[in-house]
């Protein structure tokens, strides 16, 4: 697993905990310059993703089958 990727997990999912307990804004103005952060729906995509890539990465994106015969 990529240390990095899931580093940026825990930043996604820290960033989506703060959203939804109201420490933070999606978007704010401040002197006429207007800031605007991602959205919650996008940092769920990015959440989502990166789970998956993690997941992959540590073998749990693949399925093997095996091959049973009936012997009589």
């Amino acid at each position: 697993m990529s240390v990095s990727k899931q580093m940026l997990l825990d930043k996604v999912e820290a960033a989506i905990e703060a959203r939804l307990s109201g420490g933070a804004v999606q978007s704010y103005s401040i002197g006429g310059r207007n800031l605007q952060y991602v959205t919650l729906e996008e940092l769920r995509k990015l959440r989502d993703q990166l789970k998956r890539e993690i997941a992959s990465e540590a073998g749990g994106g693949t399925r093997t089958y095996a091959k049973f015969t009936n012997p009589i």
